[in-house]
């Protein structure tokens, strides 16, 4: 009897074209549809903020309905890269217990960042401009501020990759190299909380422009090499299934 294909490729592949599917809506309804891509200055008055929620009320609330659906993707992609470190890891797997409960908080922060700009949304003429810039700032904090989570996942990618024994390893040794680096690029986003304009301002290039970037690029990588990861293991349960049948 040919042994059972130990992994569902279909169902990880899956998963991990989630991550994509999410990048994209996010940038539809928060760059096209919201006009926060990029993000109104923090030194805009109340009136001059509040004015953007009222004008554009109807596509806030489009774009963030769409945003509360493509967030809870996170999950579905963070969990197919968590199942390959928890291959890599073997016996006693703190890395793969440390990533789900990350990538759990990480996604209360995501889902968060829609809800509270479609309460701002849902009555805009009748809430206080100050009240609103108050909740504005949050989301912006919320996106940006909590870089950590994020930065440790990467780290623990890395780490798995550099600890995996196995030939060849799961993800290439580079990939964990890159993770490091991300790890580390994304810090300015935590700059946001000293600066109302310039480069450190959650507008500006240091805190939202390079963090973004490399965050979602970093995503990006992430897919591609992990479907390569699950082509090559696919391939070699195949290989062990027919050596098992001629054998």
């Amino acid at each position: 009897m040919a042994q059972k294909i130990g992994i569902d490729s279909g169902l990880m592949k899956a998963a991990v074209w989630s991550g994509i599917v999410l990048i994209v809506a996010m940038v539809i309804a928060q760059g096209a549809l919201m006009h926060f891509i990029p993000p109104p200055s923090p030194d805009l008055s109340a009136k001059e903020l509040a004015d953007r929620f009222i004008e554009r009320k109807g596509e806030i609330r489009l774009g963030c309905l769409i945003q509360c659906m493509a967030w809870s993707f996170w999950a579905t992609w963070s969990m197919a890269i968590t199942v390959l470190i928890r291959r890599a890891e073997g016996s006693f797997p703190i890395l793969t217990y440390c990533s789900i409960a990350l990538n759990g908080g990480g996604y209360v922060f995501f889902i968060l960042i829609p809800m509270t700009w479609a309460v701002i949304a849902f009555r805009p003429e009748t809430l206080d401009p100050e009240l609103m810039q108050i909740m504005n700032d949050w989301v912006w904090f919320d996106f940006l501020f909590t870089w950590p989570p994020f930065a440790v996942f990467m780290i623990i990618i890395g780490v798995a990759i550099l600890k995996d024994r196995g030939i060849p390893t799961i993800y290439p040794r580079w990939v964990a190299y890159l993770n490091f680096w991300c790890a580390i690029l994304i810090f300015p986003a935590g700059l946001i909380a000293f600066f109302h304009r310039g480069l450190f301002a959650y507008d500006g290039v240091g805190a939202f422009w390079m963090p973004f970037f490399i965050f979602f690029g970093w995503m990006v990588t992430m897919s591609v090499t992990t479907l390569q990861s699950i082509n090559r293991l696919k391939a070699a349960q195949v290989d062990a299934a027919d050596e098992v049948l001629v054998g």
